[in-house]
């Protein structure tokens, strides 16, 4: 059942505890996501399929509406942690940056009936622990959680530049040379061909990305992120609706009929977010992650993309990109302290 809390004479909100529920306002929460300022992790389309594979035992997704549009949405759950009962975001494990989707036009009145609607709800949580939060969370431009906000993490982000010739500039003159000869050879190797996923290839994309990237981290005697079936599984389920959104761009790198190489990238409000990417260690002396990676940021340019973002991680060739470092935020209060933030 869903807790109604009038907020005044145009707002109202409510907590939604139901995947049928969620899946009710899908629509109006995808038109709140294209007007806000989010990350593509934000999305209906990305955080409803992790809702219906990972089965979050509790959950708490606020909504708020002026007039009954939604204005603003913050997708939490409840988990257990040693002896506290935690509020957190929904998407973690497999989100680069978790926030809130709030109306920009509305948006610090809106994040304090956010915090006053979980307060007020009639739900067992102690500690608040907002993680992976972007610089630009409308959480972040409110003093209270500024105060308490630490940074967390970290990303790599790239300003692309105006033009594909700019782009190759971005590296050294040795580098641009490495990329010519890498290329060179590709092509006396017969050529390489670049492709990008459609709805009916997109199986096909994701087992060559999902074999490349396993085996990848196997030869390094570790297990990356994939070798978990219920993250390929989410991956199956998420890809369709972002591609038809026009947000995933899912590209390879063809030798032949084999493929040497895989970037899962995410385009989304003037970013493009590399997601994953898995590459044949058998053709690393081609460069076909940097020759695709190239390939996906000019595709980006063409696109209006502004910046190209690297997400977490400190691999070196994100710096041969020459991209910035910019710390993502974490918000950790109990209840009780969280209580006394003023209303707006």
């Amino acid at each position: 059942m869903s807790l109604s809390v009038e907020l005044g004479t145009d707002l109202s909100a409510r907590v939604l505890r139901s995947v049928e529920e969620i899946r009710q306002i899908s629509s109006e929460w995808r038109d709140l996501f294209h007007r806000c300022r989010a990350t593509a992790f934000q999305s209906p389309d990305w955080l409803l399929p992790w809702v219906e594979v990972f089965s979050p035992e509790k959950m708490m997704v606020v909504e708020v509406r002026c007039a009954d549009r939604l204005v603003g949405l913050a997708p939490l759950l409840i988990y257990r942690r040693d002896s506290e009962r935690v509020l957190a975001f929904m998407g973690g494990g497999v989100s680069d940056y978790l926030d809130v989707l709030v109306d920009p036009a509305l948006e610090p009145q809106l994040v304090f009936e956010i915090v006053h609607t979980f307060l007020n709800a009639y739900e067992e949580w102690t500690v608040l622990d907002l993680t992976d939060l972007p610089s630009r969370s409308a959480l972040l431009g409110v003093p209270f959680f500024q105060r308490s906000a630490k940074e967390h993490d970290s990303c790599s982000v790239l300003r692309l530049p105006q033009t594909r010739e700019d782009l190759l500039h971005l590296f050294s003159k040795r580098q641009r040379a490495n990329l010519r000869n890498a290329y060179s050879r590709l092509q006396r190797a017969g050529g390489g061909q670049v492709e990008i996923a459609t709805l009916e290839t997109l199986p096909e994309f994701l087992d060559d990305l999902f074999k490349l990237h396993t085996n990848r981290w196997s030869g390094r005697g570790q297990a990356g992120v994939l070798d978990d079936e219920r993250v390929r599984a989410f991956h199956r389920s998420c890809v369709p609706a972002l591609l038809q959104e026009g947000v995933l761009h899912l590209a390879r790198l063809r030798l032949g009929k084999r493929t040497i190489a895989v970037i899962y990238s995410l385009f989304s409000h003037g970013t493009a977010y590399s997601y994953l990417q898995g590459f044949d260690p058998e053709f690393s002396s081609l460069s076909p992650g940097t020759q695709l990676m190239f390939s996906v940021m000019a595709d980006a340019l063409a696109r209006g993309m502004q910046e190209f973002d690297f997400l977490r991680g400190r691999e070196a060739y994100k710096q041969h990109w020459r991209a910035e470092t910019k710390p993502t935020f974490r918000i950790q209060l109990p209840r009780a302290t969280l209580a006394t933030m003023p209303k707006a």
